[in-house]
């Protein structure tokens, strides 16, 4: 993600909850939430966020997610699938 957009990369250290609406054009539909120094409760914090998006979205493939990136572009979770 981040070779396409760097502007978007966390410090180091940190984990990057980003929001991407599904809806919209790839590339298009994205933002910053939070930073936060804790890989954990982002995680914890972006699947909380996502299942209540979900709720209000009219389709499933249609609600906005929110996703954690750690400063290389790791994908950490975030996703209502992802939790075990």
């Amino acid at each position: 993600m981040f070779r396409d957009f760097p502007e978007l990369k966390p410090p180091k250290g940190k984990f990057r909850i980003m929001g991407i609406d599904k809806s919209e054009a790839p590339g298009k539909g994205h933002w910053v939430v939070e930073d936060l120094d804790d890989s954990e409760m982002a995680v914890r914090k972006a699947r909380e966020m996502t299942r209540h998006a979900s709720k209000d979205a009219p389709h499933p493939s249609e609600a906005t997610i929110f996703c954690v990136y750690d400063h290389n572009g790791t994908y950490l979770g975030g996703e209502i699938d992802d939790a075990v």
